[in-house]
């Protein structure tokens, strides 16, 4: 994947400039999070199974920073295992909701798709929802959302919720989407991606279509700090939100012409 330069423009207030803060990554990775197919019990889902599994060998969590060889295989190992037995205490689930023994929820009755798929969940959360459905969560298929690490967030004051403007320099396109999930730099929903003008849809020869294909290229991220929306099940309410208050916040700090001078000034 070629090296693309995330570029954060942090500012207090709609409308009023103040730090410049840039860092490089990888590229835009896609996070289906919060979709109501992302995880699906047969494994079928936008999501592989063990992007939100990781064994548990010996007491130590094996995941693909720490065994890069063997996290895959033994996840999947792990997996089977746990979901014959119902012994879940071998695997740590991070990409969906446990109950307190640690064994995940499958969406139930009022949910998208239930007893087909686990209950995906988010940083951020839809008020007035119930807390162990899927509604309760951010759909990455429906919402434009970005992840964001804790350390950016907490060094910026960014919360849940709050609005990053995103420009592709090579498709000339800019989206805006809310901090909806935490807790690494370099990521963003499926929705997001195709608001940048990318499909990060793959269809396998079996036909289960999957969120693995990222953008590659340069992107730039714009913080507007302080510039807050308010989740709702109604999507396309919520969609409108973000784009009205983020053009509001955008031209606050000089527009497009703006991002695409601090991106020219910064070097990758």
């Amino acid at each position: 994947m070629k090296r693309a330069l995330v570029l954060l423009l942090l500012v207090s207030s709609p409308a009023t400039a103040n730090a410049l803060d840039c860092v490089a990554t990888d590229g835009l990775a896609v996070d289906a999070d919060g979709a109501p197919d992302s995880y699906r019990v047969d494994g079928r889902g936008l999501s592989f199974t063990c992007d939100g599994v990781f064994a548990i060998v010996d007491g130590v969590v094996h995941t693909q920073k720490n065994d890069r060889p063997n996290w895959q295989r033994l996840c999947a190992e792990h997996w089977s295992e746990a979901q014959k037995t119902g012994d879940y205490s071998k695997v740590k689930i991070v990409g969906f909701l446990t109950d307190g023994a640690g064994r995940p929820v499958v969406q139930g009755d009022g949910d998208p798709l239930p007893g087909e798929a686990f209950v995906t969940t988010t940083s951020l959360t839809i008020p007035g929802t119930p807390d162990r459905s899927q509604r309760h969560y951010v759909n990455a298929s429906e919402i434009p959302y970005v992840v964001v690490s804790s350390d950016l967030a907490s060094k910026h004051q960014l919360r849940p919720g709050d609005l990053l403007a995103v420009y592709r320099p090579k498709s000339g396109q800019i989206a805006y989407g809310v901090y909806g999930d935490c807790c690494s730099l370099g990521e963003a929903s499926v929705r997001l991606h195709q608001d940048l003008g990318s499909d990060p849809i793959v269809v396998a020869a079996d036909g289960t279509h999957r969120a693995e294909q990222g953008i590659a290229d340069k992107v730039v991220f714009v913080a507007l700090t302080g510039t807050h929306t308010t989740p709702t099940t109604d999507a396309a309410t919520w969609r409108a939100e973000i784009k009205s208050k983020g053009d509001a916040a955008l031209q606050a700090l000089g527009g497009l012409e703006a991002v695409k001078t601090c991106a020219a000034a910064s070097p990758r």
